[in-house]
């Protein structure tokens, strides 16, 4: 069976398996850990915006709840995964993708020489930081740097940093958001229970199943793109579960389903308009996808990309981005400021505005709401 569909219900299709259907302010899913299982992750380089990330996928979610749920006893985790960044995940998918993906991204490579902590000298320090933690406990950046210079680590640039994400993808740490210069790092045993060993053929083949559970209609070259996986671990992963797969016939070539997920994607598919969204920086509804042309016209492309890896806000109306926004803090001023691609309709326009409220509500301000022409 092939199932047709236009750009119109690809994006639908794509929006209600990211949780940008309708609701106040989202779905209504239950919380961070929810969103996060769902979306099988979110891009946490930049903290505040993962967070209007999840606001956009939930009801009543405040910035508060981010951070406790990424602290303590919390229910997600911020660690290096996917693509070999940093990403926050939900407690239970720590393990296995860190068996998955660790191997990957953590192998010996020009960088590290680069940095001096090719070799030997890397294999110590991340010994010796996998040792203070477990003697002296939770670290901050600043004792990690005065850990490794006495093993050879300069702690002056960015070795430090690469000690760190290494031991990270071993499994040893895990990250624990603090303000500015605050960040720490723990054992990754004290947060997330300790698993048996990942073989990495049914990993790669469940990350499959994952992704498109969310991100469908989708292709192989997408996975590879959001997932970082190497072409032919890819190709092994997509032919383990091509028997679950149907195919579909969009406006950008063939694209897959979970066979199972079929009627759930037509229902998606053939629902009304999606809610206007204003989520974060390096949202999923970009960043899940090698192929961005039926989200986004190419001519706008470089407005939300404008290079050294930055996804900016973006405003989503049915399921395409339509414009970039900003949160802007001037003294005890606070203005978000909407940057259309084109003329917004009144409806889209009323629809920021309850946008913007809620961005206040979640984090805890009354900001203004200042347009820029859509032709600039």
């Amino acid at each position: 069976m092939t199932l047709r569909l236009t750009a119109e219900e690809v994006r639908r299709a794509r929006g209600w398996g990211q949780l940008l259907g309708e609701g106040p302010a989202g779905t209504g899913a239950a919380g961070v850990a929810e969103v996060l299982s769902t979306l099988v992750g979110v891009q946490g380089q930049d903290l505040a915006a993962a967070g209007l990330c999840l606001r956009a996928r939930t009801s009543g979610l405040v910035a508060v709840d981010v951070g406790a749920a990424l602290s303590g006893d919390g229910a997600a985790v911020l660690m290096w995964t996917l693509r070999g960044t940093r990403h926050l995940h939900p407690v239970d998918d720590v393990r296995w993708l860190l068996g998955l993906l660790g191997p990957v991204f953590n192998r010996p490579g020009r960088r590290a020489e680069q940095l001096g902590i090719g070799g030997e000298t890397g294999r110590t320090a991340v010994e010796a930081l996998r040792r203070a933690l477990e003697s002296d406990g939770p670290l901050t950046r600043r004792q990690v740097r005065d850990l490794l210079a006495p093993v050879g680590v300069d702690p002056s640039g960015q070795a430090p940093v690469h000690v760190l994400r290494s031991a990270a993808l071993e499994g040893i740490l895990c990250i624990v958001p603090g303000a500015g210069a605050q960040e720490r790092y723990e054992l990754l045993d004290e947060r997330v229970q300790a698993s048996p060993p990942v073989e990495p053929a049914p990993a790669a083949a469940k990350l499959v199943r994952r992704y498109l559970a969310a991100y469908a209609p989708a292709t192989p070259a997408d996975f590879a793109a959001w997932s970082g996986l190497p072409a032919g671990s890819v190709r092994r992963a997509w032919a383990d579960v091509a028997g679950e797969l149907t195919e579909g016939d969009t406006p950008g070539g063939p694209a897959w389903v979970l066979t199972a997920r079929v009627e759930a994607v037509v229902a998606a598919a053939g629902a009304g308009p999606l809610p206007v969204r204003l989520s974060g920086g390096f949202d999923t509804v970009l960043l899940g996808y090698a192929d961005r042309r039926l989200v986004i016209d190419p001519g706008n492309a470089r407005r939300v990309n404008p290079g050294g890896g930055i996804i900016r806000p973006v405003v989503v109306s049915d399921g395409s981005v339509v414009g970039t926004w900003a949160y802007r803090r001037r003294g005890r001023s606070h203005t978000v400021e909407v940057d259309p691609f084109r003329p917004f309709t009144p409806a889209e326009r009323s629809a920021v505005v309850a946008e913007v409220a809620d961005v206040g509500r979640f984090l805890g301000s009354d900001p203004s709401l200042a347009w820029l022409p859509p032709d600039r």
